[in-house]
């Protein structure tokens, strides 16, 4: 009787020891599925150029491949409803970028103070929702129109702790489609290199568009906010009146893009600014001088490729 108690208590054991075995090895197997997997997670702020079909190859693979859409528009999940398909969206406004760096706890007016804490909220939430999910092994992609690089939301990568592995795509944004839609090359200005990206004039920042004009470069300007006569009261004053112009509307989407071209001195009694739909302006002697130069290269050693 003792010794069929004792075989028992054995056979008991033994089951024991390998089912503990076993929960040891899928316990190691699951954590490493794991880390293999968060360790390819990460967060994209992916470029989605001027229009849909202006998405980079890249971009696509990587919204593919990816769990959670950020957005910051409604209109937007209709835009690039072919992409995003059935994945999880989170909306993250535009206006989530107001007041970025300003300290609420050193703010006087209590009224300022309450919104810039706000929106400093909606700010860290999301980074906390970011986080979160990147750490969990989903990759969250931000989908951005036009160029992230230009006047994109990247406010994130700033506030995202260390451990969160982040990439930016670049995209076609509007200073590309416009200049490929004049087929003019900006930095080809017959005697001039440069080509400065600008926008409206701002309270409290000191490259005021009058300052940028005085060596009369090429000139591409984001028009939101624009003041027309008073940028063209500048442009008369630094620029020759026959210097070409050329405004570019909706630029890269073939189906609504257009062209209207002008001068510094007549543009204002030519052109309707009022009226225009979304919009960048050229200003600048490469509209007509094409690719010659004033020094037509010859300064240029043979062996330059």
């Amino acid at each position: 009787m003792g010794v069929s108690h004792t075989l028992l208590d054995d056979e008991v054991d033994m089951k024991t020891k390998i089912y503990l075995i076993g929960f040891s090895l899928f316990l190691v197997v699951v954590f490493a599925v794991q880390t293999v997997f968060a360790g390819s997670a990460k967060f994209y702020i992916v470029g989605m150029g001027t229009v849909p079909d202006l998405l980079t190859i890249r971009g696509a693979k990587t919204i593919e491949q990816s769990q959670i859409i950020m957005l910051e528009d409604e209109q937007d999940k209709d835009t690039w409803k072919e992409y995003i398909g059935q994945k999880e969206v989170w909306m993250v406004p535009n206006s989530a970028r107001r007041y970025f760096g300003l300290d609420p706890d050193k703010m006087k007016d209590e009224k300022l103070k309450i919104k810039v804490k706000e929106t400093d909220k909606i700010r860290r939430d999301i980074i906390d929702r970011i986080a979160q999910a990147v750490r969990m092994g989903k990759t969250v992609a931000a989908l951005q129109s036009g160029d992230p690089m230009m006047f994109g939301m990247t406010y994130y990568l700033e506030m995202l702790p260390d451990d969160i592995p982040t990439e930016i795509i670049p995209g076609i944004g509007a200073f590309q489609a416009a200049s490929a839609a004049v087929e003019m090359s900006p930095p080809y200005g017959w005697d001039t290199n440069s080509v400065i990206l600008t926008a409206a004039d701002w309270p409290e920042r000191k490259d005021k568009n009058e300052t940028l004009m005085s060596h009369q470069v090429s000139m591409a300007f984001y028009t939101m906010f624009l003041d027309y006569p008073g940028l063209f009261k500048d442009l008369n004053r630094h620029y020759p009146a026959d210097t070409p112009v050329a405004v570019v509307c909706n630029a890269g989407d073939p189906g609504k893009q257009k062209i209207i071209r002008s001068s510094v001195g007549k543009f204002l009694d030519e052109v309707k600014y009022k009226e225009l739909p979304v919009h960048m302006l050229f200003v600048g002697k490469f509209l007509t001088a094409g690719q010659a130069r004033k020094d037509a290269l010859m300064n240029v050693l043979e062996t330059h490729p």
